[in-house]
């Protein structure tokens, strides 16, 4: 951030396109004062005024000022040291869709399989064989009477 030397305040050339968008949004609304917006973003009152009334100049130049500084950079940086995906190297399959086809098919005989395995046997608490276990129908159950 640069400072001019009167008190140590920012010049109108180092505000940014937000900070530009923003002085000019306070004043239009109208509950912030020149001397608190000035206070708030570190400039001169009287910058504040030369914001408001050369808006779209300062606007323009601050676009071409973001867009000339984005120009110098080297173009994402990140991206060029991105390694790239692994991807499979066996030659069984001689595509994805052979691939994902065989994943179904194995898939498929996974759930064939789990369907023919026999349920396992009930497992009873009960001490009395099968045979001698009583059944109770509806039947016999409205034939008792309450208690």
């Amino acid at each position: 951030m640069k400072t001019d030397n009167q008190g140590g305040k920012r010049q109108i050339k180092d505000l940014t396109l937000r900070e530009l968008d923003m002085i000019y949004s306070l004043t239009r609304v109208g509950d912030w004062s020149y001397t608190d917006i000035a206070r708030r973003y570190g400039i001169l009152e009287s910058d504040v005024r030369k914001v408001v009334e050369g808006y779209t100049e300062l606007r323009r130049a601050a676009e071409k000022k973001l867009s000339d500084e984005g120009l110098r950079q080297d173009p994402s940086p990140q991206l060029a040291k991105k390694k790239p995906r692994k991807r499979r190297s066996d030659a069984r399959y001689r595509s994805a869709a052979e691939r994902q086809a065989a994943y179904r098919a194995r898939l498929k005989e996974r759930r064939r399989a789990g369907m023919q395995l026999p349920s396992p046997a009930p497992v009873t608490d009960q001490g009395s064989p099968p045979d001698q276990q009583f059944s109770v129908t509806a039947a016999d159950i409205r034939r008792q009477p309450f208690n």
